[in-house]
């Protein structure tokens, strides 16, 4: 009985890497589909000790292999990757002070030049005050990146950068850049971004993430 219900798991999860764009494996065993347009979901289906092949510590290995982190080295290719928003959803600030005009997006874009790897980031603040309620980039700014499993990667800004403040058009940006490492790198290249955290200069605040799959999809693009 026990080896009818491996064939059988095993059968569906070959059935799901056919379908899926990609899959991931949480800490917990569960099974998390990625499509094509950057949405995600869960599986109907989670890994647990019952019918896994195996099973130690955290690792769990099934018919849907959890994503390796390779030890090779990244090689790099210059490279840019085309402009896509990332974040987009109200702020809890503005949320307090104005009922349509709260919202919050970032535009990132991936780029790759003399052997690093920057990523751009553009946002816009919908109000004209944005200094008021947020501040300003600070150098050494994190911008936090919750990944699938719970782990964090602290991205860095490298300059400050006050807004700029279009209060006849009610809203305000700012544009900076980040270093990635390139364990960075391999970590975002495998596994979809669950939340975002932006530590401005006058408070931190969590956002929401419209692209979780960005950095899968946009690292090999500037990798050979």
């Amino acid at each position: 009985m026990r080896k009818i219900i491996v064939i059988c798991f095993l059968a569906f999860g070959f059935s799901l890497l056919a379908n899926a764009q990609e899959t991931a494996l949480t800490s917990k065993g569960k099974v998390v589909i990625l499509y094509e347009n950057g949405t995600w979901k869960y599986a109907d289906v989670s890994v647990s000790g019952e019918n896994s092949a195996l099973q130690t510590g955290n690792t769990v290995q099934t018919a849907i292999e959890e994503t390796r982190i390779s030890n090779e080295p990244l090689v790099l290719k210059e490279a840019d990757v085309e402009k896509i928003t990332f974040i987009e959803g109200p702020s809890a600030k503005l949320l307090k002070y104005f009922k349509d005009k709260n919202i919050v997006r970032c535009d990132f874009t991936l780029h790759s030049k003399d052997g690093k790897a920057t990523l751009q980031t553009d946002w816009k603040i919908m109000t004209g005050e944005a200094y008021s309620y947020f501040g300003f980039i600070k150098k050494e700014t994190k911008l936090s990146l919750e990944l699938l499993g719970g782990q964090i990667i602290d991205l860095v800004y490298r300059n400050e950068f006050e807004p700029k403040e279009f209060s006849q058009y009610g809203f305000s940006t700012y544009s900076a850049q980040l270093d990635l490492t390139e364990d960075q790198l391999k970590l975002l290249q495998n596994k979809i971004v669950m939340k975002a955290t932006m530590n401005w200069s006058r408070r931190a605040e969590e956002y929401k993430v419209v692209n979780p799959s960005y950095f899968i999809k946009a690292i090999p693009q500037i990798t050979e």
